[in-house]
């Protein structure tokens, strides 16, 4: 009997529901009638990973969801502020998610008070390799299409838990959507997601 492996999975937020609502949603679709659950996601991703890899590879349980994403201005933005506490705390309802926010930069473009990211990427990464060489868990997926996390998948594989072959690292996207590689031609699992996936992914819940 195959011993159920302990996944970890780890989400740029942004990235991969902007990715997706550009994809998936008619034109125009508000921001907010299109967010992903990440829980809901991570599951999906297994439920791709597990059809894709076939009845040999090992059952996967979700240890940890770990979601980094922007945090909007109460003073610039209160309602996008007020949706974002209340989707962190429905959200982190089952323990195994965690959200981490990084206050958003504002700046005037065109004369518009206009919000950025700024530093979610570096978080995704430093925290995506320490999952890795954390020792806690046998699979770690990253969930994103933003190639400025490359350099932290390169790191990530040259880590000694993922040359001894302790940790098995993985990407996750949109199909048809960019996909993170390594330099050196290094191999990695992707799990492609689809239309179906997406919807199953959805938070629905009304936060207006």
């Amino acid at each position: 009997m195959l011993l159920s492996q302990r996944v970890a999975v780890v989400v740029d937020y942004q990235n991969m529901h902007l990715t997706a609502r550009g994809k998936f949603t008619p034109e125009g679709t508000p921001t907010h009638e299109s967010l992903l659950h990440p829980l809901l996601l991570a599951q999906q991703i297994l439920k791709a990973r597990a059809n894709a890899k076939g009845a040999d590879t090992p059952p996967a349980d979700i240890a940890k969801v770990e979601v980094y994403r922007g945090l909007p201005s109460n003073e610039h933005d209160s309602t996008s502020y007020r949706r974002s506490q209340a989707q962190r705390a429905e959200w982190t309802r089952d323990s195994r998610v965690e959200v981490t926010y990084r206050p958003l930069r504002y700046r005037y473009v065109h004369n518009i008070l206009t919000p950025q990211e700024k530093g979610v990427d570096v978080l995704v990464a430093l925290n995506f390799v320490q999952a890795v060489v954390s020792g806690e868990y046998d699979v770690v997926i990253l969930a994103a299409h933003d190639t400025d996390l490359e350099p932290a998948l390169e790191m990530a594989l040259d880590t000694p838990q993922a040359q001894a072959r302790k940790v098995a690292i993985e990407t996750a996207g949109w199909y048809q959507c960019k996909r993170l590689q390594a330099r050196g031609r290094r191999r990695m699992w992707h799990t492609f997601l689809g239309v179906n996936h997406y919807e199953a992914s959805r938070d629905t819940k009304d936060y207006t």
